[in-house]
Order: C-alpha cells, then structure tokens, then sequence
C-alpha cells in the first residue's frame, strides 16, 4: 500500500499495489509537491489475509493525548474506542476498489451501501465484543481486558520513541489527541496501521456522537481546565447539575500511561543510538508473536513485559511498522 507523505487527508492518492514496478510508477508520477519540494511516500506491506467482519475489512480506531508542560511529557491513553468498517466484501481481486479496501469515512460514504450494515460504518467494542463471541468463540478474546491492553502497550511504545522531539521548544503549555488505527489479522495477530494528528472529530452516528463529545471533554479536564478554571459562578452552577470539572482518574477515561520524568537520563550520543533501538522495537511489536494476541491475553491475563516497547481527516503510517521522527512527522498523512 503506498501513501504520499504529503496531502493526503481522507484517503486521498492512497493505493494498493502488487508488484514494484506498479509501486515504482506511483511514486515516480508526482514527484514534486506545488511548493517545489520533492514528494515522500510511504510504502507499507499491505495486510492481505484481515480479520473480518461479516466478510468486510475493518480497523480500530483509539485514542491518546500528549500533554508537555515545559518539557515535562505525559501520555494519556482513552479507555474507549470504535471500529470503521468497510462498505463492500474484502477481495485481492479488485485493488482499485478503495470502498473494500479503505475504512476513511470520507471514502466509504460515498458508498451507495454506506449505512447499509452499520450506523455510519461504525461498530462500538461491545458489538464487536457480541460478534466475536458468536463468530469466533473459540479465540475467548476479551476485547477490553486483553485487546485494549495490549493496543495500550503499543501507544505507550511509541511515546517513549518519540516524546524527546514532540516539543522541542519546551512551550510552557501545549497539548495535542492523537487517532491511532489498529488492524487484527485472520489469526489474531495486532498489527499498528496508523498515529495521526488532527484526528476525525465527527459525529455522523449515535455512537460518535456519544464517544467523541466525552473524549473531548475528558481532555479538557487534563489538558486545559486547570488553566482556565470555569467562571466561580457557572462552575457552581455546572456542579449543582452533577458536572464535575475536576480530575479524577477512575471517572475520567484518559489514562496516564507515560511521564518523561520516568525516563533515564540519556546523553544526545545515546539518545540517537537509542532511537534505532526504539524504531526497531516498534517494528517487532508488528511483527509476529511479539503482537500476537494469545487465546490466554485475550482472556484477559496478559503477562507482558511492561517495558516492551474520511473524512478521515487525519494524518497517518499504514500496515507496518511505525518509522518517524516525532509522531506529528508521522502523521502527515491521510
């Protein structure tokens, strides 16, 4: 699957290839962006046997949020989350089809059966819970317990990667939410598709409409309401309707998975050693066993090491491995 780096929001010049010299031609039609500056792709290895959906491609869509505080990172993980699916049955046969093989809402709305099979494409975990259950009983995959965990393993992953250069100016105050899409294969492998700024906020279905506002809102509670308390008077009156502005780390659903505080002291020498390191610890996660979710992790008992590290409107890295400089660089895409 190959992307351009550059303008590609809502799954724009996305395609699908299989042999190099196809790639080769893509790459080599536009080599330069308006501006006069030479062009960048990403090419990925596409995922060619996925898990379905009653036939149908899919990918997860979670999120997260970086908080920096001059210079001192934390990272967030939202304990929520949603599935986009696809409008038509997933072939190999036809890979200019981008309704089979794109999920970007913006592409698949312009599906005559957009809508058809879900609300707006959109499944909460707890139908995709239900499906799994009934379709693959015997996987016991416990899609909150063992499938979040380990997607919340893999973000935390990839802040540790990259959290020296998301601000390097060391801005008193700045934050940013980040859209991250997961794919799971026909053998339950997990794999990392996508870290994307400026994710899609829309509410085109009841449960976007219900999941996004409380996102939003639970990163306000962190990231701005202690800066800019609500008014003494409107904030008594929000809290004689049962609105709380304050933090509280089991109501609120972001989680702290990641404080640079936490982090060793590193020398700049080692910090470019260590960010091979990092690159090649995220490709592994999205290689095989290391991503592999267990019918045991599935279950709920996961026992990995801690340390391991559209409108579609957003930016991205696909079907891969996750290879950037900071994950705004990475993101540029979609």
């Amino acid at each position: 699957i190959v992307k351009p780096g550059e303008l590609s929001n809502r799954g724009n010049s996305i395609t699908v290839h299989q042999s190099l010299a196809s790639i080769r031609r893509e790459v080599r039609s536009i080599m330069y962006t308006s501006n006069n500056t030479r062009r960048s792709y990403l090419v990925q290895k596409y995922i060619e046997r996925p898990l379905l959906i009653n036939k149908r491609k899919f990918d997860i869509r979670c999120f997260a949020m970086i908080t920096c505080v001059a210079g001192h990172v934390k990272g967030y993980w939202y304990r929520d989350a949603y599935l986009r699916t696809s409008s038509k049955e997933f072939t190999l046969k036809n890979l200019n089809s981008r309704f089979v093989h794109l999920t970007n809402d913006a592409i698949q709305k312009r599906s005559d059966e957009y809508g058809k099979y879900e609300s707006g494409n959109k499944l909460s975990l707890n139908e995709f819970q239900k499906y799994l259950d009934v379709n693959r009983p015997e996987r016991k995959c416990n899609v909150r317990d063992g499938l979040m965990n380990r997607m919340k393993e893999i973000v935390k992953t990839t802040f540790m990667a990259v959290y020296k250069k998301l601000d390097p100016n060391q801005r008193l105050h700045t934050f940013e939410i980040f859209g991250y899409d997961f794919m799971i294969d026909e053998d339950f492998n997990l794999q990392l598709i996508e870290a994307n700024t400026n994710p899609c906020l829309e509410t085109s279905c009841a449960l976007l409409a219900s999941l996004i506002p409380a996102m939003i809102d639970d990163a306000f509670k962190i990231a701005v309401d202690p800066l800019f308390p609500p008014p003494t008077p409107l904030n008594k009156f929000r809290k004689a309707l049962g609105y709380d502005y304050t933090y509280d780390s089991k109501k609120n659903k972001f989680e702290l998975i990641f404080d640079s505080t936490d982090m060793p002291e590193t020398s700049e020498t080692e910090d470019s050693a260590n960010e091979q390191a990092d690159l090649l610890s995220i490709e592994e996660l999205n290689e095989g066993s290391a991503i592999g979710i267990s019918d045991e992790e599935c279950a709920g008992e996961d026992e990995f090491d801690q340390d391991d590290g559209e409108e579609d409107e957003d930016g991205n890295i696909e079907e891969g491995y996750l290879e950037c400089e900071t994950l705004a660089d990475a993101s540029q895409k979609e």
